[in-house]
């Protein structure tokens, strides 16, 4: 299994496995590899899984992907050790070996084995050095402890490296129960799962030291007493000899076994038991010391950890699904809302917010001449860019309405520059469309332009509709008035109320436009176009400045404001 081994600029540390056949990475919450820093693109690379291994592939990033300290343009093949460099970030590719865990005990020097198997010859020592019987026997019993606990810390080792690898919780039962065999005495072993109440939920296959032993030995009936025991305490227990431990004085099931020494462990993880591990040995008594359950019990309390690790990424996992899922529909801070308050309700509030329609011009008679598969991937990539900008700018997508989206500057929240945002999102939105039709042919796309309309005003903003359907919107003249406008855009075109240009602030070049009379309204709306060309933008240095509003005032025709 390859994992990913991320290094932030902050000096945090981070792991992804790579458990699908596409990984995406990038700074926009639906990736599977959130990079948060404005040095990475909203999609900036993806990690795909095929016969030939993992390949790496840029997926239009602005700062580009960086393999090994070089600049990748094409897919390329990724192996372990390799580092690539997105944004500001480092991510190692690691390769984790998990087919079996070795373990090996200690050797000692070969004159050292010799003496204390009595084979050393005298002439193999030190002159002067004479080693008695007595001697010769203490070492050797030295030496089987010290053999017995380093091999004890090297099942503990490779323990901590397993379960540092796993990704799920039949993979950490599996791999405890291997590692549990591995202690002295331990003929078979089982893990026993519960559900979050405590209850039995699976029970794992039955491990044996040796496999042929496995038709031979009857089935392991794990006692009520037992679990009863584990439950309440939440300790580990030692059975040294079934048939002299008064704990266990009443259980038919254990006396009727035949089980002579036992291990059985919590699997406990921050907030609940999973489940508990359990061994034993059906021919000998007091076939484990306190040694081993020592080290039984730390398996136990790895795998524990483990298996509460694993569920945490699970659920940080399904939250950022469902985040995701509710930030294709809307903006962040709506969405960070309804998630904060699952249990929202009818009703809303007055506020005072910036309203944006964008329309692409001519879009029924290009629909009749394409086919409908190309329409869509028409659409979809024009949404999808312009949500983006929408989003970059704090505002919220509050619907799509054929070939138009309607947005919304200052709601739920106002961040105090809800115009001036709105504005700057239809300029950036018209440069968009400015690069996207620099590749419209290459694509089979017809030319697009788009005509906007934005308004400020007091809307009624919050969760309207139905019981069974809600959707957060905002309704009111102010939301009229900004949709008449873009009807009257033409394409390539920004206009903006008198309301919208009061609140810029002298942000931007504009041209005052005759009054438009618009339906529903009985006075005339004094309107703006607001120049947003580089070749305007130029000129608009050229020129000096004042106010919009002062302007319009006194009747200038073109307004420049900085």
């Amino acid at each position: 299994m390859a994992r990913l081994l991320i290094s932030s600029p902050d000096g945090k540390k981070g792991i992804l496995e790579l458990g699908k056949p596409v990984v995406t990475i990038g700074r926009g919450n639906a990736n599977d590899l959130v990079l948060n820093d404005a040095s990475v693109s909203r999609l900036h690379a993806v990690i795909k899984q095929d016969d030939s291994g993992l390949l790496i592939a840029d997926r239009g990033s602005t700062n580009g992907l960086f393999l090994n300290g070089e600049r990748i343009q094409r897919e390329s093949l990724l192996k372990a050790g390799d580092v690539l460099q997105v944004g500001r970030y480092e991510i190692q590719l690691e390769s984790v070996d998990e087919n079996g865990i070795q373990v090996r005990r200690g050797e000692w020097p070969s004159t050292f084995n010799q003496i204390i198997r009595g084979r050393v010859e005298p002439g193999q020592l030190p002159p002067g050095v004479q080693v008695s019987d007595t001697a010769v026997a203490n070492m050797a019993e030295r030496v089987k402890k010290l053999e017995r606990e380093n091999y004890l810390l090297t099942v503990l080792y490779e323990a901590g490296k397993a379960f540092n690898g796993k990704l799920s919780i039949d993979d950490i039962s599996q791999q405890v129960i291997s590692l549990a065999s591995l202690i002295e005495g331990v003929e078979r072993g089982f893990v026993m799962l519960f559900d979050e109440s405590g209850k039995v939920m699976q029970q794992s296959e039955v491990r044996y030291r040796h496999q042929e032993d496995s038709c031979k030995q009857q089935q392991i009936i794990l006692s009520k007493s037992v679990l009863e025991l584990i439950r309440k305490e939440r300790q580990p227990i030692l059975i040294d000899n079934v048939t002299a431990d008064s704990r266990f004085s009443g259980s038919e099931s254990m006396k009727i076994s035949g089980l002579r020494s036992a291990m059985c462990a919590p699997l406990i993880g921050a907030s609940r038991m999973f489940g508990v591990l359990y061994v034993d040995n059906m021919e000998k008594a007091s076939a484990f010391t306190q040694e081993e359950l020592n080290v039984f019990a730390l398996l136990a309390s790895q795998a524990g950890a483990a298996m509460d690790t694993f569920m945490a990424h699970q659920e940080i996992a399904q939250q950022g699904l469902q985040r995701a899922a509710l930030e294709r529909f809307l903006a962040p801070e709506v969405a960070e809302m309804v998630a904060a308050n699952p249990e929202a309700r009818l009703g809303g509030v007055n506020q005072k917010v910036t309203v944006m329609f964008a329309d692409i011009r001519g879009f029924t008679a290009m629909s009749e001449v394409m086919e409908p598969g190309r329409v869509v991937e028409m659409l979809n990539e024009y949404f999808t860019r312009v949500s983006d900008v929408i989003f970059d700018f704090g505002g919220m997508i509050d619907k799509y309405i054929g070939d138009a989206v309607m947005a919304v500057f200052g709601a739920p929240l106002s961040k105090g520059n809800d115009a001036a945002n709105a504005v700057q999102s239809a300029i950036q939105i018209q440069r968009l469309l400015t690069e996207l039709n620099r590749d419209a042919a290459a694509r089979q796309w017809p030319e697009l332009r788009v005509g906007i309309g934005i308004n400020t005003g007091v809307v009624t903003a919050g969760n309207i509709g139905s019981p069974r359907r809600l959707d957060y919107t905002v309704v009111g003249d102010s939301v009229n008035t900004a949709s008449r406008l873009m009807n009257n855009a033409a394409g390539q075109q920004i206009l903006i109320s008198h309301a919208t240009a009061a609140e810029l602030d002298g942000k931007f070049d504009l041209e005052e436009l005759p009054p438009l009379c618009i339906k529903g309204r009985i006075e005339p709306v004094h309107i703006f176009s607001v120049e947003w060309e580089e070749a305007r933008a130029r000129a608009r240095k050229k020129r000096p400045s004042q106010s919009a509003v002062a302007a319009a005032k006194t009747g200038r025709r073109r307004v420049t404001t900085q």
